[in-house]
């Protein structure tokens, strides 16, 4: 159904380099549960959750709040709205079964995205951080066909 997108963005970073030894089902599952919380907490819909899954960007506040939830139960992103990097990583060594290739790329990813500026408003930060993900993973010719 959907790639992972960790968090708003870290697990459809890393989608791009995932290793047999992860077990996407039970990723997805989680991830589907975390999905179903956040959307009753932030008043999010149908088609805000389809824009989430399609990686396309949020046209609703909501939306952006949804990515917000995500990132946070995934503690990836703090209590102020910023990108926890140690927790990054440890998702990324999960993910790629810790490839050092893949770690590599996954580092340069986390290290350029938790560097940038966002917006106070964590909401706005999510998708900013979003968006630094997508053109990080272009970046890094990592093929997911993004539309963001």
């Amino acid at each position: 159904m959907a790639k992972l997108f960790v968090t708003l963005a870290i697990l459809s970073v890393f989608g791009g380099v995932l290793v047999k030894g992860f077990d996407k089902k039970a990723a997805v599952t989680a991830f589907m549960a975390k999905m179903d919380d956040c959307k009753a907490e932030v008043g999010a819909k149908d088609s805000d959750v389809e824009e989430l899954v399609g990686k396309k960007p949020s046209s609703t506040m909501e939306g952006k709040c949804l990515r917000s939830c995500l990132m946070k139960k995934y503690e990836v992103m703090d209590n102020t709205g910023k990108f926890v990097k140690d927790v990054a990583v440890t998702h990324a060594h999960k993910y790629t079964d810790g490839s050092e290739d893949r770690m590599k790329i996954a580092h340069e990813i986390i290290d350029a995205c938790s560097s940038i500026e966002v917006a106070d408003d964590h909401c706005e930060a999510a998708e900013q951080y979003g968006k630094c993900f997508k053109e990080q993973a272009v970046a890094h010719n990592i093929k997911d066909d993004f539309d963001y």
